[in-house]
């Protein structure tokens, strides 16, 4: 019957079998190398900070000053969260499961009986022990469902034992899918607890543990016995010392073993490493194959079938694999720790008595170079049986060295795995009592503290979880409870003590990243950047990266640049010091981060990028993307963002040259957001300065100090002074500390003019301007108000008067050929003259963006055929300029529209500026 079934055996077996052990191999390394505390949560999480930045210089004449708005810096903060709950590992581990117990159970069906026997009590054993009881079937506590499950997976391999047998592997297998599966689906469906699907996929571990424990202890001398079997076969017929090679080579390997095992008691010798002995577990299948295929081929009594022994060494070995992988990402450090450490005891043992039992049967003909590997298994003197108990005593030696600590370990396994299924059932409560519990017996136990204080924040007992991580911080200190205690502390404004426990957590972890760039944040909301700089200079995190860049733009170092940009936060960062340099950025740097944009998803990344992209001087036509804008802040998860994203738009119409539009929403924004008002009518004064309407910024200057605006300087006193509000000039100059400027006090002649031109440009007739310019001695002040008078009087002057401007501003700028086209054709009918103006003044093609370049309302209003659209143009833009030829023109249009109450309205509000002559006078013209 045996060569039958040897004879059935299918092939198509082992191609599974190896990629059981490949996938779980890859997936249980992986965990171990790189993913190492998966179980974690830390992840950067982002803040917002600003920084101003100078979106456009003012320079008129002396008076020099920037436009500031605001550009974002995020920066990155590591936070604790609490630990994913994992469900599709636990899911799929559990179907894993459910196919290795079912083929484990097809193949134990083939054992002799003493042997299958024996199996089956260990296995009743290890049921006992999965305290499958808890699933509560028919009562709590009670056994039936402990019953159901031994039936379920007994029934199918008593019923082929007793037929011997006979029947095909695959037939088995299907039985006793079917059988386990169905058990299961019972105990799931029986079950009176919440989520019982959870309670039994967490619950599996301790059946799949104890296989896994049982292939350990199997393959305990799979290392040495596969390594002197491998140099045997080498030296062969070549009669080399292998007696001393084996030697040597076992005696180094159980150095190394017994240095990690001094390692659990933290006393190695510094000079032997010591490594994960969870490493150990591929080359230790690996090895331990040749022993069994020699095993198998030895004539041996042996327990089951050469089939069914390799079948189960290599379910074993995958198994395993699988095991470390589950427990790794799971967090459940008792049960790596409990296979660390069987793993370790075993191959002590059973390797230093397999050395003991190879040079007592076989050193007289070790070196003879004869075929000795094919007679390892048949000794001389000591029976094989010897180096096993002799294994097992060496392994009672090692518990007892390490005080038992395998006991403890296995109960907050078992511990770890109810708190999981609470904590994965969201039974907050119990999870929290199950997980103190779990810790309290082993403290090497990171997520059960973790994640016991993760579960009193949510439960609202904040006090006693700070309790917890400070037991954690002192008695077993871990990355993420620190993390979790600083940034607690932190939200109570205990800064300071946040600051001791990360400084303290670097002394127990000096490399690690995160510590360090939680602390450098703290230190800088301390005033220690420098000290936080130091923490972030030589680093290649990417988070920290990007927050030592954002700390130096903070800190006005804008001279370090940098490289490799690649996650968002990097690039908002760079483009922010790339504007506050006041550069324009490189283009490849804002289309890359527009490229990230696309599949970016967090919104306070998105606004922040878009602010400032957008805080660069472009006159290209807004409406697309101010309508994406507008797309954004409608979105419900960029409520926290509207009035940035407002904001943001704002500066988009200002890029573009809208300044009606901008100061306008400015106002809107300040109305809207009385505790930022001082911000927006700061910057809508600046705006309103720039385009030397003094009386209006000084307005909205005085407006901005009433809503808390305090950051006055000597452009602000020179901008009150000229609005009219000298007063008001005087009284800031005291209450800030104000200096007036040098040609404030003692202004020269050409000075006077200048200032007193400049400071009613908009209300002069043009020709009027124009005798005042002509004062002007020759330099920079009369190149530069022939600029002004040119963007705003051309549309009242003389292509004589054009020609001496043009003249004056080539010689102080250089050549124009705009400047000179429009010159040689001055008519603002003219659609080409007028894009000559704009070109010749560096602006886009919008005619009306701006009300005070009169000129250009001028040219639109002449173009427009409707009267009405012509009149609407006008009246947006004396909304703000007190320009007489366009308050003149309204008037004729509002007559001609039969508007004559607005016509008689506005007369009486030009004679606040105009003289009755002059105003005679232009009503009498026909513009």
């Amino acid at each position: 019957m045996k060569n039958r079934l040897e004879n059935s055996r299918n092939y198509l077996f082992w191609t599974p079998a190896l990629l059981l052990i490949i996938t779980g191999g890859l997936f249980a390394y992986y965990h171990l190398l790189i993913a190492t505390h998966s179980y974690q949560a830390i992840t950067p999480v982002s803040f917002l900070d600003n920084v101003a930045i100078p979106f456009d210089w003012v320079q008129m004449g002396p008076i020099s000053f920037p436009i500031l708005v605001d550009n974002f810096l995020i920066f990155q903060e590591f936070k604790s969260l609490p630990s994913p709950f994992n469900h599709e590992e636990a899911f799929n581990f559990s179907l894993l499961s459910w196919l290795m117990i079912s083929i484990m159970l097809s193949l134990v069906s083939d054992f002799k009986k003493l042997f299958f026997l024996l199996f089956g009590v260990i296995w009743i054993v290890g049921l006992t022990l999965s305290n499958l009881n808890g699933l509560n079937i028919g009562g709590p506590s009670s056994n039936f469902a402990l019953i159901i499950a031994i039936v379920a997976t007994l029934l199918g391999p008593v019923f082929f034992h007793i037929r011997g047998g006979s029947e095909k592997f695959a037939l088995r297998l299907l039985i006793n899918l079917i059988l386990v599966g169905l058990g299961g689906y019972l105990l799931i469906d029986f079950s009176t607890i919440s989520v019982p699907a959870f309670y039994l996929q967490e619950h599996l571990l301790i059946p799949i543990s104890l296989l896994a424990v049982s292939w350990l202890l199997w393959n305990g001398h799979g290392i040495i016995s596969g390594i002197y079997i491998l140099v045997a076969r080498a030296n062969r017929q070549l009669q080399l010392k292998v007696s001393i090679q084996i030697l040597v080579i076992g005696l180094i390997y159980l150095l190394f073993l017994g240095n990690t095992l001094l390692s659990f008691r933290e006393t190695p010798f510094e000079l032997i490493p010591t490594f994960n002995p969870l490493l150990l577990i591929f080359p230790l299948g690996v090895l331990g194959w040749f022993a069994l295929d020699i095993k198998t081929k030895s004539e041996l009594q042996l327990i089951a079938s050469t089939f069914t022994l390799k079948a189960l060494y290599l379910l074993g070995f995958g198994l395993v694999l699988w095991l470390v992988w589950r427990l790794d990402s799971s967090g459940n450090q008792p049960g790596k720790e409990l296979i660390k450490h069987l793993l370790i005891y075993s191959q002590i043992g059973f390797s230093l008595f397999f050395l003991i039992y190879l040079f007592s049967n076989f050193l007289s003909i070790m070196d003879s170079g004869k075929a000795i590997d094919k007679i390892i298994f048949k000794p001389f003197s000591l029976p094989y049986y010897h180096l096993r108990i002799g294994g097992m005593i060496a392994m009672l030696v090692a518990t007892a060295f390490t005080e038992g600590i395998i006991g403890v370990q296995a109960n907050a396994l078992s511990s770890q795995i109810l708190g999981d299924y609470y904590y994965r059932s969201e039974q907050k409560l119990e999870a929290s009592i199950i997980y103190e519990n779990a810790w309290s017996r082993y403290r090497n136990n990171p997520k059960a503290k973790n994640t016991l204080a993760q579960l009193l924040f949510e439960l609202n007992q904040p006090t006693l979880a700070k309790q917890h991580l400070e037991e954690s911080f002192s008695e077993a200190p871990q990355v993420d409870n620190i993390i979790l205690l600083a940034d607690r502390l932190h939200r109570e404004n205990k800064i300071f003590e946040s600051i001791f426990y990360l400084e303290t957590g670097l002394r127990y972890f000096p490399s690690n990243e995160q510590l360090k760039n939680n602390l450098a944040l703290f230190y800088t909301k301390t005033n220690r950047t420098s000290d936080a700089m130091a923490l972030l200079e030589d680093t290649n995190e990417e988070v920290s990266k990007s927050n030592f860049a954002a700390l130096s733009i903070k800190s006005g170092n804008l001279e370090n640049e940098t490289g490799n940009l690649s996650p968002t936060p990097q690039l908002i960062n760079e483009l922010a010091r790339q504007n506050a340099l006041g550069n324009y950025p490189e283009e490849a740097l804002i289309e890359k981060l527009r490229k990230k944009l696309q599949d970016e998803r967090n919104p306070m990344l998105i606004q922040s990028a878009w602010r400032n992209i957008f805080s660069i001087k472009d006159f290209n036509q807004p409406d697309e993307e101010l309508a994406m804008l507008d797309s954004l802040w409608n979105q419900s998860e960029m409520a926290d963002y509207i009035m940035a994203l407002q904001e943001t738009a704002v500066i988009r119409s200002l890029a573009a040259g809208r300044v009606t539009d901008a100061v306008k929403n400015l106002n809107g924004l300040a109305f809207r957001n009385p505790g930022d008002a001082g911000y927006f009518l700061h910057l809508s004064g600046s705006i309103l300065a720039q385009q030397a309407d003094f009386s209006k910024a000084s307005r909205e200057l005085i407006a901005a100090e009433e809503k808390g605006f305090q950051a006055f300087g000597q452009h602000h006193w020179i901008i009150l002074t000229l609005g009219g509000y000298a007063e008001k000039a005087l009284e800031l100059r005291e209450k800030y500390q104000i200096e007036v400027p040098a040609f404030m006090l003692k202004p020269s002649l050409s000075m006077k003019t200048y200032l007193q031109t400049l400071q009613k440009i908009h209300e002069l007739l043009p020709a009027e301007a124009f005798q005042q310019w002509a004062k002007l001695a020759e330099g920079e002040l009369k190149g530069d108000l022939a600029v002004r008078l040119l963007a705003y009087k051309a549309h009242g002057l003389t292509q004589q008067q054009l020609e001496s401007l043009g003249k004056s501003i080539q010689q102080n700028r250089g050549e124009s050929l705009a400047l000179q086209t429009f010159i040689s054709n001055p008519d603002l009918k003219n659609a080409e003259a007028a894009k000559a103006l704009l070109e010749s003044l560096e602006l886009g093609d919008e005619l009306t963006g701006n009300p005070y370049l009169s000129p250009l309302i001028w040219s639109a209003v002449s173009i427009e055929p409707d009267p009405l659209i012509a009149y609407e143009l006008l009246n947006s833009a004396t909304e703000f300029n007190r320009d007489p030829i366009l308050w003149i023109k309204k008037v004729q249009l509002a007559r001609e529209l039969g508007l004559s109450n607005y016509a008689a309205d506005a007369l009486q509000k030009m004679e606040d500026w105009i003289s009755p002559q002059d105003l005679e006078m232009l009503q009498l013209s026909n513009f």
